[in-house]
């Protein structure tokens, strides 16, 4: 799931009007913006909207404003939303009444063509009135999680200042719009002519609810640039670097940063809200592939991650103070398993004492798999220089390929030894499987879109993690024949059934009719033990594995959801088993993938008492299911 995050982002360096001083980081200071956004908060790129120079006119700004944040269906009241202008600021004559004391001066921000004849006027900027309105209406209809990120300045420079400074000042005057162009293009929702109080006045105002404004800088200070970025933005970047954002509210990250800034600038963060975590926590979520660990003795730790994960002797961990997405979050220490048991291992420090983690959380860097997955590089004219680079990545020596991080891989000669042959075409990766459970269930070959090394790298990983899942297994097969899954097709409207047992000798056959079926599984144990199921759907097309169920992990005390000689139906309807559907991806007929089910006989998947479980109760096993859709049209081939 993508995170809850919207962004319309504004960056101007180059102006319409000749009166106007052009911008030299403008553009670059939306881009990393949004590049921050995209990368280290993985929001995703269509809930973003950039507008740069000529894109951001005022008509423009305000019609993004309303189509991609106000009217946008998929925004639910409390996602984060953030609104970001890279910019000038500058100032225009209030109109007679606007102040409680006579008139004054009105903060504007400069879209692309302030200060320009259109037929509607002169452009007169973005009112602090306006925005504020639009604010409103914002909130109103999707919440007051809204940041509004400003780098521009509303005063001119001081008196004195040298004019080889002033280009580099994000200020500009307004030389010809007047009070009856700002009212002729004031939005639709402010109140043009009643007195605003001061702490309503100017964009950093202190008492608004419905947003908080993070800021360059406060009213009578100015904002510069460089080359290098905007004083502000260049700064927030960097801070993201050393700071781990998940724990800083909007006041503090305004004091980090002004920390990072020249002397004569200092953020602000204003707001009735300034003293909630940074867009209220929300892009900020745990991240499932840090599991929890505990102090074992003096120097080995208890890692919450055992057989049933994959893990094996050897699996190296690093160990991070936290476990939020998108938020730094270094390495402190650097484990191996030295000891596995059916769902926790303990691992050892690899390296001094001095190191030793006493809390945090742990991510497996390396999974140490006994048997490599063998990777087959075809032949490519038209890429040699990736085929190069995926050479160099993947080596061909098993020495040295124990040693590199994530899943073991092995490049190999032949594609007779080879789990994967890969062909690297101009725009995708073609993937040729020869691992036998593959190709008995599914298409030998698939085509992945792919343009660079760095995500031919991704595939063949995320290739090499799915056949290790999907191999994982208890060699003993302590419960063989003690647990299977049956799956139905069940009615959306009354949740009953309305197919018999699609399985047949672990396989189901379904016919995707576009009309959203919906499906359930029935686990049924017929062993002596309590169970605690784990089911995942393992996308054979792509090589995504996503959670189907599993326990509530904060219930560690609660009874094992799989009685013994019962059932447990996963897809019943109830919020916490949601009904199953399979689809076809855009342009396929034929699709498959496998349901894979864990389960373990014990309590101790959240014990901290670590000595006292009897491990001859710690007893795992899985089973696996292939599920194969196609069109109508192809079901009789």
């Amino acid at each position: 799931m993508g995170s809850r995050v919207f962004a319309l982002i504004i960056g101007i360096d180059k102006y319409k009007s000749g009166r106007i001083w052009n911008l030299e980081s403008c553009v670059d200071d939306a881009k990393n913006v949004k590049r921050w956004l995209s990368h280290d908060l993985h929001v995703p790129r269509d809930q973003i909207c950039l507008l740069l120079d000529a894109e951001a006119t005022k008509r423009q700004i305000e019609d993004k404003f309303m189509t991609h944040l106000v009217n946008n269906p998929a925004i639910e009241p409390g996602d984060s939303i953030i609104v970001y202008f890279s910019g000038h600021g500058s100032r225009v004559r209030s109109p007679a009444g606007w102040f409680e004391q006579g008139r004054g001066e009105v903060e504007v921000l400069c879209p692309y063509d302030h200060d320009t004849k259109t037929g509607n006027g002169r452009v007169a900027g973005i009112s602090d009135r306006s925005l504020h309105a639009m604010m409103r209406d914002l909130s109103q209809a999707k919440g007051d999680n809204v940041t509004l990120m400003l780098d521009v300045c509303f005063s001119p420079p001081k008196a004195g200042r040298e004019e080889r400074g002033r280009s580099h000042i994000r200020y500009t005057p307004t030389v010809k719009a007047d009070s009856n162009d700002l009212l002729s293009g004031f939005w639709k929702g402010a109140v043009a002519h009643k007195g605003a109080p001061s702490t309503s006045r100017g964009f950093a105002a202190t008492s608004h609810s419905s947003h908080i404004v993070l800021a360059a800088c406060g009213t009578g200070w100015i904002a510069t640039e460089g080359k290098s970025g905007g004083n502000f933005t260049r700064a927030l970047m960097l801070l993201k670097d050393r700071v781990s954002f998940h724990k800083l509210t909007y006041t503090n990250l305004a004091a980090e940063v002004t920390a990072l800034m020249d002397d004569h600038q200092h953020a602000v963060s204003l707001g009735r809200h300034a003293d909630r975590i940074l867009f209220d926590d929300i892009p900020f979520l745990p991240d499932a592939r840090y599991v929890s660990i505990d102090v074992y003795d003096h120097e080995k730790l208890r890692v919450d991650a055992g057989a049933i994960h994959g893990i094996m002797e050897g699996t190296e961990f690093s160990i991070h103070l936290h476990n939020r997405r998108g938020s730094l979050n270094p390495v402190v220490a650097t484990y191996h398993a030295v000891e596995v048991h059916p769902t926790w291992c303990i691992a050892r420090c690899k390296h001094s004492a001095k190191s030793f983690a006493r809390q945090g959380w742990a991510r497996i860097v390396r999974w140490n798999n006994r048997t490599p997955f063998r990777v087959h590089l075809r032949k490519s004219f038209f890429s040699l220089m990736r085929r190069c680079r995926l050479r160099r990545e993947i080596s061909s020596d098993p020495v040295k390929a124990v040693s590199k991080p994530g899943p073991n891989m092995l490049r190999v000669k032949s594609a007779t030894h080879a789990d994967i042959s890969v062909k690297l075409r101009r725009r995708e990766l073609v993937v040729e499987r020869h691992d036998p459970v593959l190709t008995s269930h599914c298409r030998s070959i698939i085509h992945l879109p792919s343009e660079r090394t760095h995500s031919d790298l991704r595939i063949i990983d995320d290739a090499a993690r799915f056949h290790l899942h999907l191999h994982r297994k208890n060699p003993e097969k302590p419960l063989s024949g003690l647990v299977g899954m049956e799956l139905f097709r069940m009615d959306a409207s009354t949740w009953t059934r309305t197919s018999g047992n699609l399985f047949v000798n672990g396989k189901a056959e379904i016919i995707d009719d576009e009309k959203g079926s919906i499906y359930a599984v029935t686990v049924h144990n017929y062993s002596d033990y309590d169970l605690w199921p784990y089911l995942a759907y393992m996308d054979s097309s792509g090589y995504g594995i996503s959670m189907v169920y599993h326990p509530d992990p904060a219930n560690t005390d609660s009874a094992a959801p799989l009685k013994k000689h019962s059932q447990l139906v996963i897809g019943s309807g109830s919020p916490d088993s949601e009904a199953l559907s399979f689809s076809l991806a855009g342009g396929a007929d034929v699709g498959a993938g496998f349901l894979k089910l864990a389960f373990i006989s014990t309590k101790s998947r959240g014990s901290r008492d670590l000595r006292s479980t009897p491990q001859n109760q710690e007893i795992w096993d899985s089973v696996t299911a292939c599920v194969t859709v196609a069109r109508r049209s192809e079901m009789g081939r």
